[in-house]
């Protein structure tokens, strides 16, 4: 009996959270990392479906901007619409870091402090975590560097800063597949995490039941 009720006491943090708040909690985390993995989708057809519009504009335009592409030339107004579309793909790209990093500390603090989850969920989301910190100081400032350097020249872009700018965004995109993997399984410990922590709560109130039966 002795080893039962060591077996089935509760710990520290299942003293000072309640399975109600825990269950909670997770709900929450699983929501937002749900819409962070969407969002993730939403920026990587969006860039490049704003460069893929420049060709559509170009080619098919109405009639008073193809009357004025006339007037301007092609090559004048293609790169001022790139230009544009580059500054416009920056602004996003400063936005999502931003929403990022706040979305990744939302949930990383709420697991540590407001849920029951084991290391291994806590774990995934401080490594999303720590993802979010890198792309919002490291490689998006980088981007943007790049980014700006291309379009100082419209001209004439060095072959040097279109591959900066092209093994940037590949880093980029790795990052970003590397929180879609982290999240997902992140998912899938918490939906498990919910309807593990039903069958243990069942599973420990039949073993009280059964100690305090012993003990009449």
């Amino acid at each position: 009996m002795a080893n039962r009720a060591r077996v089935s006491s509760p710990s520290p943090a299942h003293n000072r959270i309640s399975h109600e708040t825990s269950w909670f909690t997770r709900r929450i985390a699983a929501v937002l990392t749900g819409a962070w993995l969407g969002a993730i989708l939403m920026v990587a057809l969006a860039a490049p479906a704003a460069f893929r519009s420049v060709d559509e504009v170009m080619s098919s335009p109405p009639p008073a901007t193809a009357k004025m592409i006339k007037d301007l030339g092609p090559t004048a107004v293609r790169e001022v619409l790139h230009y544009q579309v580059g500054e416009a793909n920056r602004l996003m790209f400063e936005t999502w870091g931003i929403v990022q990093m706040v979305l990744a500390g939302l949930i990383f603090l709420l697991l540590l402090f407001f849920s029951t989850v084991g290391r291994p969920a806590l774990g995934l989301s401080l490594g999303m975590l720590l993802l979010a910190l890198l792309m919002q100081f490291v490689m998006i400032p980088r981007i943007v560097e790049s980014g700006r350097d291309m379009r100082a020249s419209l001209s004439a872009r060095p072959a040097a800063v279109m591959e900066r700018f092209r093994m940037l965004h590949l880093g980029f995109t790795t990052f970003e597949m590397a929180v879609v993997l982290l999240g997902a399984i992140l998912l899938i410990l918490l939906l498990r995490n919910r309807r593990v922590g039903g069958t243990a709560r069942r599973s420990g109130d039949i073993r009280l039941s059964d100690d305090f039966r012993h003990s009449i």
